[in-house]
């Protein structure tokens, strides 16, 4: 059995990929919570009426909560423009041995064993291999068959590697 399906990368999907491995590694992770901060410190400043300090906090708090997710969106959208490989539609082919990625006349294949992770965001499915390579799976380019390749991911990786926590 094996599912196909075709994938045009977009800045969107980059960009879901991008804000999910930036926010659940320590440094995105410590950001996010020092923007939370610093908006904290800000509403405590402007209640005691120390308007100067006050506006110091809420820059600080902007930059690490507004421009950082909006410059990751940027450089997900410069990637995809910038990356020859996501100017055409990649076709995914999941099968009992791995995943085989085609376009054009070029192919690779990727054993399970080597995926060391699967997880999902809102939009894909991240099937990681090492820290920071991943094939970006979106959900709406699996249409019905998003079912099947849940399947086969369960099926053929170690539990301790699926960390998928929501189904379609």
């Amino acid at each position: 059995m094996s599912v196909k399906f075709q994938v045009q990368m977009t800045d969107k999907y980059m960009y879901d990929f991008m804000l999910y491995h930036n926010y659940t590694h320590a440094s995105g992770l410590m950001s996010a919570i020092a923007g939370v901060l610093c908006f904290a410190v800000f509403l405590t400043k402007i209640s005691n009426g120390d308007m100067q300090s006050s506006i110091l906090w809420l820059m600080c708090a902007i930059l690490m909560l507004v421009i950082n997710p909006q410059n990751m969106k940027a450089r997900a959208k410069t990637q995809v423009k910038n990356t020859p490989m996501f100017q055409k539609p990649l076709e995914y082919e999941i099968h009992e041995e791995g995943i085989t990625v085609r376009q054009d006349d070029q192919e690779v294949k990727n054993t399970w064993e080597e995926f060391t992770k699967a997880v999902s965001t809102g939009k894909s499915i991240l099937l990681y291999m090492g820290r920071i390579r991943a094939i970006i799976l979106p959900k709406e380019c699996m249409g019905e068959q998003y079912e099947e390749v849940m399947k086969m991911i369960h099926t053929h990786m170690s539990p301790k590697k699926v960390k998928i926590r929501h189904i379609h």
